[in-house]
């Protein structure tokens, strides 16, 4: 697709910007209105403040959270053209795996409360297994460039995989990401199977419109740039963790 004037597009770094802050917005909601305030009052029927206070919180999680329903799918649209552009596949899922690793404790302490959550696993590992789905479809791809049983069976195992797992968007966000590199030659089919797929979230579709306007550039990202971009999701989790566990 021919990039858009740069007056009126979005390139790489803006739109990973943009879903870093949209992130921050949903997690400040999920960790500190939701498990920092909301669901202790629930467990222990003591509601501070009375119920209107408990409303007020109740209508500002859903602002915030509404809002951050945006990032998740403009990642999944970056990482299918991190895929497609990276020159070392290996080394780009051992990194997404290093931060899986390195984000667990903070996102369990973040949202559930506890070090050790089981049976909830963080979006880095959604998006390791979308990567090595991705993988296996372009190694077994057709002469034609479409995909053969073979890839399918391995996007198949790397579903089964999330869900299994229990990862954040389960099975579905490895299905998605397969979804935008299946379509990837079509901006405009891309966005609306993207946008299809997210109606089970009532605003994500809506990034699909910040997708259309990307102008296929990476824009200006230095190493240090591009080295916050990863550290940012366990960083900002650890500042949630400790607020939401020590101070509320």
């Amino acid at each position: 697709m021919t990039a858009l004037s740069p007056r009126c597009s979005f390139s790489g770094t803006a739109l990973k910007t943009i879903a870093c802050i949209t992130m921050l917005v949903d997690h400040i909601g999920a960790s500190c209105i939701e498990a920092g305030l909301l669901l202790p009052e629930l467990e222990t029927g003591e509601v501070s403040g009375g119920a209107w206070n408990q409303i007020s919180l109740y209508q500002l999680d859903r602002v915030l959270r509404f809002t951050g329903r945006l990032a998740f799918p403009i990642f999944c649209f970056l990482l299918v053209e991190g895929f497609v552009h990276t020159h070392d596949v290996k080394k780009y899922v051992r990194r997404l795996f290093l931060f899986a690793l390195i984000s667990e404790v903070p996102f369990d302490l973040a949202f559930f409360r506890t070090p050790f959550a089981l049976d909830h696993q963080n979006v880095y590992w959604t998006l390791a297994l979308g990567v090595l789905a991705m993988a296996g479809l372009k190694h077994f791809e057709k002469p034609d460039g479409s995909a053969s049983w073979k890839g399918l069976l391995c996007a198949a195992g790397c579903t089964l995989a999330a869900l299994l797992a229990c990862t954040d968007y389960d099975g579905s966000g490895v299905l998605i990401i397969c979804a935008l590199y299946l379509t990837r030659g079509d901006r405009k089919r891309q966005c609306i199977v993207g946008a299809l797929l997210f109606l089970f979230e009532l605003t994500a579709p809506l990034a699909f419109v910040l997708v259309w306007f990307y102008n296929g550039q990476r824009g200006a990202c230095s190493p240090l740039q591009k080295k916050a971009f990863y550290w940012f999701y366990p960083v900002h989790l650890s500042v949630l963790a400790a607020v939401t566990n020590l101070i509320l």
